[in-house]
């Protein structure tokens, strides 16, 4: 597997990874809160994934072994586009497949901001919020956003420790012991600063809705019955009128849904992106 780290725009260093087959159709893996790129390595093991498609992740600023600023202008929409154009061109993409998962999902709203839907192939929302700002209110179950005043606020340890310890286990209560530590280790080296500027900061979605109800870009939704991060309906309003739009609900499959049902995940990506590209 082929790890980078690269520099963006700014001179913020991100951390890239990619294996497979460069030849074949590309997916860019995004992941959601507080976490990094670790939490696809089930996937990026798999040799049923990597026999279709080349597989690409990175850890978003602020997370994981990327740098970690925490001023304003660092946060800004263009920061975050600039940071996916760097992954695109350091690994040679051509209009990569882009999967948002969770909170990853706002990442895909900030490249379609400065890049044109044809940028990209399309997009897979894994148990996904479009974009930040009073959306995130509304696909955030109650008990999710009941845990994040916890954990964005610097004073009280006891009280970040049982968020951070609610949050994974709300993600999935049943997750292998080894990878539930490395999802609260993940969230303990993030700066809490950096933790606030990623969700207070907001969002123009106008980029987004007009690939989807202008442009026609793909969009394939899909949705664990079991979790308890993502209001699936809400989603589904955030993203209203969009044309060409595919949705996949998984039975038993909790919001870490490659891990709680890998096989039925595999499937609907891989065979829904086979649609528009035969050879996968």
């Amino acid at each position: 597997m082929e790890g980078r780290l690269l520099k963006s725009a700014d001179g913020t260093e991100i951390y890239a990874q990619a294996t497979g087959d460069a030849s074949k159709p590309a997916i860019v893996f995004i992941h959601g809160f507080s976490m990094n790129s670790f939490v696809f390595d089930s996937i990026f093991a798999d040799p049923e994934w990597i026999a279709h498609v080349y597989l690409v992740r990175y850890d978003v600023r602020g997370h994981g072994r990327c740098a970690q600023p925490t001023d304003e202008p660092s946060w800004e929409s263009r920061r975050l586009a600039d940071d996916f154009e760097a992954v695109v061109e350091a690994f040679g993409l051509q209009r990569p497949w882009v999967l948002g998962w969770s909170l990853g999902g706002t990442f895909i709203t900030d490249i379609l901001s400065f890049k044109p839907a044809t940028y990209i192939s399309g997009i897979i929302y894994a148990g996904a919020l479009p974009y930040m700002g009073p959306t995130l209110a509304k696909v955030g179950t109650p008990a999710c956003l009941a845990l994040l005043p916890p954990l964005m606020q610097t004073t009280d340890v006891d009280a970040y420790r049982e968020a951070a310890v609610a949050f994974v286990d709300l993600a999935d209560g049943s997750l292998p012991y080894s990878f539930y530590l490395a999802c609260l280790g993940a969230s303990v080296i993030q700066k809490r600063a950096a933790t606030v500027r990623l969700l207070s900061r907001t969002q123009d979605a106008t980029g987004l809705i007009a690939a989807g109800r202008d442009a026609g870009l793909p969009m394939l939704i899909i949705h664990g019955l079991k979790d308890r991060i993502i209001v699936r309906g809400e989603t589904l309003r955030a993203v209203e009128g969009w044309k060409n739009l595919t949705t996949v609900e998984i039975e038993d499959a909790e919001h870490f849904m490659w891990i709680s049902q890998p096989d039925k995940f595999r499937e609907a990506v891989l065979g829904w992106i086979a649609g528009y590209n035969p050879v996968v």
